[in-house]
């Protein structure tokens, strides 16, 4: 069994997960870690403060620390901008879509975050008003099992990694036991009908299309970059012609080419490129109920583009095209549909990651009704996952039609086990964006009782707390968080019981911004940034507290150094919208510090950018 599915999957961005993989799709299993990104709470600002700006908060001004930003950044030997241009070699660990906090999060043993834990946007809630004035600022407790970014390095290398099972698979011999506890999945009977047609006769296509999966990309017109044409109309086409990206044309037709379109954030090309190798499958535009054969590597491109489109918040197109895949119980998409393919393997060619995108697609909309649909189709994936792991019980094979020895049985058990969890942390994050905080405590407290290792029995502890903050149970999220202290020393290489580490330094602040003492939450976090100087998030909570004592400027000032110091990770959406927002509590006249935003924006960010963030009125 695969090393990688050893860890229980993150919850919210609290895990990290190994970078080695056989399979992107299905082998991803994030390992627990001390800088998980569940452990770090943000309060929606981002940012690294300068020192200089606090003991000089009198002098800020914030067009002028941006208008630095830019110079010194042109002046330096690696200017950013190499970013979007076609890397020399491939790059060791790549991930795709990704904050800030997810750079951080992976540990130093080189770890990296799931892909499909980066989707979903963390559950937040309003800030209380401040004086007379009720900011655009959320308190984000980061509780959402999946991000709101994801990695574009991750993806590059992983979700877009070159697959080698197109070739055909004699007999069993390609198909180890790793695979074969992977790939199993329970089909329907009329599928396992079919499926037994198909093995039968080589070659044979049911003729009721309800049989068959028929994708097909729905637009006819490319995606275009909105990032220009805004640089454009505020700054001029001199300004816009300064913009660097990749473009689809700029790169190879292949998944090289995708690759470098993902680590360049060229999100739109990226999902250009992946309507155009879909022709090469019939599955290209205007294809849509037209029959076609599917493989691994046309199943991991329509992964590839549904959650490319998901990151880019084009909800409506996700579902339309994924809506012929749910639930993913056709013949054709199993490994014995095509015997002269893959000869004897067995299985589903759908990633169990995938399964669970479309499973949790509906919860995107803002309608309750589709968020109940979401959990729907979560539990159904849930009564498979439960039905393996019985007949794994019973001493049978995954589809219980097979003897397993009893190690084969333990290796496969443990890998259906974490799927499980993976499943149920999905619940979690769908009962949170319903905002039912209850069916979440729930739930995080099966997956505790059911946890053994104490760092992701501590993770999950800490998680329950912030959830009940949410809820505002102050002491019972107390009680959590001090579960959460009295594991840590039970992990290996911890620090000593007296010695806060981040996560019990954010969760300390955490409680202090729920009593509202937001000056013993400053301190937390200040003290958390001394562990982690660069960690954008506690820099973010830090200028929280500083405006809720009522010192804008100073909140600003850290705002404004942390897009100086770590321009190119700092220019976030969330982040952004919140300086512009700290701009207009500032002065009426904030349009020049936006517009200075909007020329970073322009150098470094790729076509997939959000610019309502910038609060720009065209």
């Amino acid at each position: 069994m695969d090393k990688n599915d050893r860890q229980l999957p993150a919850v919210n961005q609290y895990f990290a997960a190994s970078t080695s993989r056989d399979n992107f799709f299905d082998d991803l299993s994030p390992a627990a870690g001390e800088n998980s990104a569940l452990m770090r709470s943000t309060i929606d600002i981002n940012s690294s403060a300068s020192e200089d700006l606090f003991q000089n908060s009198t002098k800020f001004s914030p067009s002028a620390i941006l208008e630095q930003s830019l110079k010194s950044e042109e002046q330096s030997t690696g200017d950013s901008s190499s970013s979007n241009t076609k890397s020399k070699e491939e790059p060791v660990i790549c991930r795709v879509f990704s904050t800030n906090e997810m750079v951080n999060a992976n540990q130093a043993d080189g770890s990296a975050r799931d892909f499909f834990d980066m989707l979903n946007s963390p559950t937040s809630q309003a800030v209380p008003s401040f004086g007379n004035v009720k900011p655009n600022l959320r308190i984000d407790y980061n509780l959402a099992v999946e991000p709101n970014c994801i990695s574009s390095d991750y993806m590059q290398d992983n979700l877009i990694k070159k697959v080698d099972n197109d070739e055909p698979f004699f007999g069993t011999k390609g198909c180890n036991e790793y695979d074969r506890s992977r790939d199993a999945w329970i089909p329907s009977e009329r599928t396992r009908l079919a499926l037994e047609q198909a093995s039968s006769v080589p070659g044979s296509i049911p003729t009721d299309p309800q049989l068959l999966t028929m994708p097909g990309v729905i637009p006819d017109e490319d995606l275009v970059d909105t990032v220009q044409q805004v640089v454009t109309h505020f700054l001029g086409e001199a300004e816009a012609n300064q913009r660097r990206i990749l473009t689809m044309k700029d790169v190879t037709q292949d998944e090289r080419g995708l690759r470098e379109l993902i680590k360049a954030e060229c999100f739109k090309a990226a999902v250009n490129l992946t309507g155009v190798l879909l022709k090469m499958y019939g599955q290209g535009a205007g294809r849509a109920g037209h029959a076609s054969k599917h493989t691994v590597h046309s199943i991991q491109l329509w992964f590839t583009r549904i959650a490319l489109l998901v990151k880019l918040q084009s909800y409506s197109l996700a579902e339309a095209e994924a809506s012929v895949w749910w639930d993913c119980d056709r013949p054709d998409l199993y490994y014995q549909f095509y015997p002269e393919l893959y000869g004897g393997r067995l299985g589903t060619l759908v990633p169990f990651q995938f399964r669970l995108l479309l499973a949790v697609l509906p919860s995107f909309s803002e309608s309750s009704e589709r968020h109940q649909e979401a959990l729907d189709r979560l539990h159904s994936i849930l009564a498979v996952v439960r039905k393996i792991i019985s007949n794994l019980d019973s001493g049978k094979s995954e589809g219980g039609d097979l003897e397993l020895s009893a190690e084969e049985r333990a290796s496969s058990k443990n890998l259906w086990k974490q799927r499980e969890a993976r499943v149920l942390h999905s619940v979690v994050n769908v009962a949170l964006q319903m905002k039912d905080y209850w069916l979440a405590v729930d739930v995080l407290q099966l997956l505790i009782k059911n946890e053994n290792q104490p760092s992701q029995k501590r993770a999950l502890s800490s998680a329950l707390g912030r959830v009940l903050l949410q809820l505002g149970d102050v002491i019972s999220a107390d009680k959590c968080f001090q579960t959460a202290r009295s594991l840590k020393q039970t992990q290996t290489g911890t620090l000593a019981s007296h010695t806060a580490d981040l996560q019990e330094l954010v969760d300390r602040g955490l409680m202090a911004v729920a009593q509202h003492a937001f000056q013993d939450a400053y301190d937390a976090f200040q003290k958390a940034s001394l562990l982690e100087p660069f960690n954008l998030m506690v820099q973010n909570n830090m200028a929280v507290c500083q405006l809720y004592l009522g010192n804008l400027k100073t909140a600003l000032s850290i705002l404004c150094a942390s897009v100086h110091s770590h321009t190119n990770s700092a220019l976030q959406e969330n982040l952004l919208l919140n300086v512009c927002t700290l701009f207009e509590l500032e002065s009426s006249q904030s349009k020049e510090n936006k517009l200075a935003l909007l020329r970073l924006v322009n150098k470094y960010k790729g076509d997939a950018f959000s610019l309502p963030c910038l609060k720009l009125k065209m």
